[in-house]
C-alpha cells in the first residue's frame, strides 16, 4: 500500500473517530440540561414547607453535612417507584440538602407524580425499606416560564 493511501485511510479513520465523538457530546449535553431542570423542580420543592421542615427535622439532628434527598417519581399505574436522576451522583442541592441516588438510613424521600402540567409531590423521612408506592400528595408545582412554583388548587 502506498504511502498515499495509508495516509488517506488513517485521515478517515480519525474522521470516522471525531464524528462518533461529537455525536456523543450532544446527548451528554442534552441529558446535562434535563438534570439541571430536575435540580431545579427538587429544589422548588424542598422550598415549600412541608420538605422543608423535614430537612430541617434531620439537620437539627446535628449533621455536619447537608440532609441526604433521594427523589423518586411515582408510577402507580404501573405498580414501581423510579429514581429521578440519572446516572450515579446528581450534583444537586444546596448549604442545606444533597441529592443522593441511594437511599441511605436516615434520609428525605420526595415522591414526585407526573400531573397535568407539573407534579405532584410528598416528602418524607424515611429509610431504604421505608418506600412507599402510595402516599398522600403534599402540594404541587407547575412550571412556569422557567422556574417551578407551588400550585393553589385542588391535589
Amino acid at each position: 500500500m502506498s504511502r498515499f493511501h495509508r495516509m488517506a485511510w488513517v485521515s478517515l479513520g480519525l474522521g470516522m473517530l471525531g464524528a462518533a465523538g461529537c455525536a456523543h457530546q450532544a446527548p451528554v449535553a442534552v441529558r446535562r440540561e434535563a438534570e439541571a431542570e430536575k435540580c431545579q423542580l427538587v429544589q422548588s420543592v424542598l422550598k415549600e414547607p412541608g420538605p422543608s421542615q423535614v430537612v430541617r427535622e434531620i439537620a437539627a439532628q446535628g449533621r455536619e453535612e447537608p440532609t441526604p434527598v433521594v427523589v423518586y417519581v411515582r408510577r402507580p399505574e404501573e405498580s414501581m417507584l423510579e429514581r429521578f436522576f440519572a446516572g450515579e451522583e446528581p450534583l444537586c442541592g444546596d448549604a442545606t440538602f444533597k441529592v443522593v441516588q441511594e437511599n441511605v438510613l436516615d434520609a428525605v424521600v420526595v415522591y414526585l407524580q407526573e400531573v397535568q402540567d407539573g407534579y405532584a409531590y410528598d416528602a418524607r423521612r424515611a429509610g431504604p425499606e421505608d418506600l412507599a408506592l402510595e402516599g398522600k400528595p403534599q402540594g404541587l408545582v407547575k412550571r412556569q416560564g422557567p422556574a417551578w412554583v407551588a400550585s393553589p388548587g385542588p391535589i
